[in-house]
């Protein structure tokens, strides 16, 4: 991280020479966690769309069970974009900052 504030801003934070990310073996890091969940929301999605199309086919008629899929794919992907919006604001206002 010293290294990517290095080389966007030009220089190193205070204090931090000697500072380095220590990664312990087998934790998850949350970018391996955003991926994770976005990848799972994907696969809400097409399991929907895929459960809407044979629906629309006369293959299969469980209202029900496709209703309860769409819903959970919106909730999820609901939950993503406001993460999304999250993280955009702490770079937001990470961007306001003076150093």
């Amino acid at each position: 991280m010293i290294n990517e504030t290095k080389q966007v801003f030009g220089f190193s934070p205070p204090g931090a020479g000697g500072v380095r990310a220590v990664e312990s073996p087998g934790k998850t890091t949350f970018v391996d966690a955003l991926k994770s969940f976005t990848g799972q929301v994907d696969q809400q999605m097409q399991e929907a769309n895929r459960k809407a199309e044979e629906f629309a086919v006369g293959k299969t008629f469980d209202l029900h069970e496709i209703t309860i899929a769409t819903e959970k794919a919106d909730i999820s992907f609901r939950l993503l974009v406001q993460i999304r919006n999250k993280l955009l604001e702490a770079y937001q206002e990470i961007m306001r900052m003076q150093f």
